[in-house]
């Protein structure tokens, strides 16, 4: 004589079933938790790549947040983000999902740019110490915005007024390249008349 379970009843369910279910929970784990997964599978929201306005605004905070001092309206602001010269360009628009996404969880704010200097910087603090494809995003993007902001990469004229630098080389004239009075540099002679010994 068998005993009844819970199972007999139940409706059965199929190990097919099971396998199913088990497999879709498994992606679904790795697609939100997995950075690399949520950029080639483009599990973030369509609008990052439809309005380049939205992205535009959410980069130029994130440039003002890693580079204090950089003007709000310098036209070159974010370009290195979005410049298809630079391997950041094919990730412009997760990363200002992941801003908006991180300034929406940490301060009810969806737009990124929104936010104060200070809340900016700790979105870009919280995503410097998450998973570790997030961190080499984020780590690589400082850098290469630093480089090409310092660097006045996008324009050789004006150079980075922030630190002092003039951009290209400008002759100045020979007052500005040479020593007034340049003998004062050279060694005092040896002998009275200035012959060796």
């Amino acid at each position: 004589m068998r005993r009844t379970t819970q199972l007999d009843s139940q409706q059965s369910i199929s190990r097919r079933d099971v396998l199913g279910r088990l497999a879709f929970l498994l992606a679904g784990a790795a697609a939100t938790a997995c950075t690399p997964v949520r950029v080639v599978l483009h599990m973030y929201p369509d609008e990052f790549d439809t309005q380049p306005d939205l992205v535009r605004r959410a980069l130029c905070a994130f440039v003002r947040t890693v580079v204090p001092g950089a003007p709000s309206d310098d036209p070159n602001l974010a370009r290195a983000c979005v410049d298809p010269e630079y391997p950041l360009a094919k990730y412009a628009g997760f990363l200002a999902s992941d801003l908006c996404k991180r300034s929406k969880q940490m301060f009810a704010e969806a737009n990124f740019d929104a936010l104060t200097s200070d809340q900016r910087a700790a979105v870009v603090e919280n995503a410097l110490h998450a998973d570790g494809t997030t961190t080499r995003l984020y780590n690589g993007a400082i850098f290469l915005i630093q480089v090409t902001f310092y660097a006045g990469i996008y324009d050789d004229e004006r150079g980075c007024p922030l630190i002092s630098f003039e951009g290209r080389y400008r002759f100045r004239g020979l007052a500005a390249t040479s020593y007034p009075h340049p003998e004062r540099f050279l060694a005092l002679a040896i002998t009275v008349d200035g012959n060796p010994a």
